[in-house]
């Protein structure tokens, strides 16, 4: 499934590159503190509003226990196919990683953004990849770059067709409200490009671009065959993701289309993109309640639906990333002897 290849001379890491790890977190204590605050928030209203509904109930037949095991197994092979996309990521900027390792990060690295806060686990598969891989750090963190912005156009794309062309009747922002949305990214466009001007004429841009060029590489190379072939990796992932959220809700008892089912996964995704604690503890509960809402679900099959989401999504994952941390990588000694 990789993807056509182009020859890039492998970017070896510098004593000066440093890498960034899961104890760079504390360092920003605004952002982990804003998620924290977010998460609280989000959680406290999904509570509220559960303690008013009737209790969920638990798959009571072979088929719903069936459809929950195939969820399950979904999850797997997309995750594997996010390994394959990270591969050609890799190799297409010049690094030389190891599939095993690939695959094998991909789970630790969900694990770590689902049990620590500001996206450690992102941090663990740099550090562990970048010397695996004879890359430098900055590289790989260009490729992490690369995948977001895949998924970003993937999921944006689904969000506004499923939304305004098919469940039309979401309750979405007002016109007025969107025309708001869109003058305040014009003035944020505008102050970004007068701080770069500003940048230019001082003789910062050079430094800035020299720094972060590296981590833009990856996202500049999504071109040509490569950029194309990345683009179908990704519609797959998020098509088996899909598979995984329709199979959950015949597991519940929720019952979704396979539209349906896109139009709650493409939601809790935008949603996913407000800061939050770890897990994105909050703002996917409130996402997922709002959807089954929107699309006419009772609240107890939408409760339901969501205690079993969140296990699929977050339980599995975890404990395989937890058990590759530790067996194959050493676990967070072995981090902190790669960082002193």
């Amino acid at each position: 499934m990789s993807a056509p290849v182009q020859q890039v001379p492998p970017a070896q890491a510098t004593s000066e590159e440093v890498l960034p790890t899961a104890g760079d977190g504390p360092r920003l204590p605004w952002m982990a503190l804003l998620g924290v605050a977010v998460s609280v928030l989000s959680l406290a209203g999904v509570v509220w509003w559960a303690l008013g509904q009737e209790p969920p109930t638990l798959p009571s037949t072979g088929e719903r226990w069936a459809a929950l095991a195939g969820a399950i197994a979904l999850y797997g092979i997309a995750t594997c196919v996010r390994g394959e996309r990270w591969q050609a990521l890799l190799r297409n900027n010049g690094a030389r990683p190891h599939r095993a390792d690939t695959y094998s990060l991909v789970a630790v690295g969900y694990m770590g953004n689902n049990v620590l806060p500001a996206r450690a686990g992102d941090a663990f598969r740099v550090v562990f990849l970048a010397p695996r891989a004879q890359t430098g750090a900055r590289t790989v963190i260009g490729t992490l770059l690369a995948e977001r912005l895949l998924d970003v156009a993937v999921l944006g794309t689904a969000f506004l067709v499923l939304t305004f062309g098919i469940v039309d009747h979401a309750a979405l922002p007002s016109g007025e409200r969107l025309r708001f949305a869109a003058g305040a990214l014009v003035v944020l466009a505008l102050l970004a490009a007068v701080v770069v001007v500003v940048a230019h004429r001082k003789g910062h841009l050079a430094r800035l671009w020299a720094f972060v060029a590296p981590m833009i590489a990856a996202s500049t190379r999504l071109r040509g065959r490569h950029g194309v072939a990345m683009l179908a990796i990704t519609l797959v992932i998020w098509a088996l993701e899909a598979g995984v959220w329709w199979s959950t809700g015949e597991a519940a008892g929720l019952h979704l289309g396979a539209v349906e089912a896109c139009y709650l996964l493409a939601l809790a995704s935008m949603f996913a993109m407000v800061p939050s604690g770890p897990g994105y503890a909050g703002t996917m509960d409130a996402a997922v309640i709002f959807g089954a809402r929107v699309l006419d679900r009772t609240p107890a099959a939408a409760l339901s639906y969501l205690l079993l989401v969140r296990f699929v999504l977050f339980v599995p994952i975890t404990l395989v990333g937890l058990l590759l941390l530790v067996t194959r990588y050493g676990g967070l000694a072995r981090l902190r002897a790669l960082r002193s």
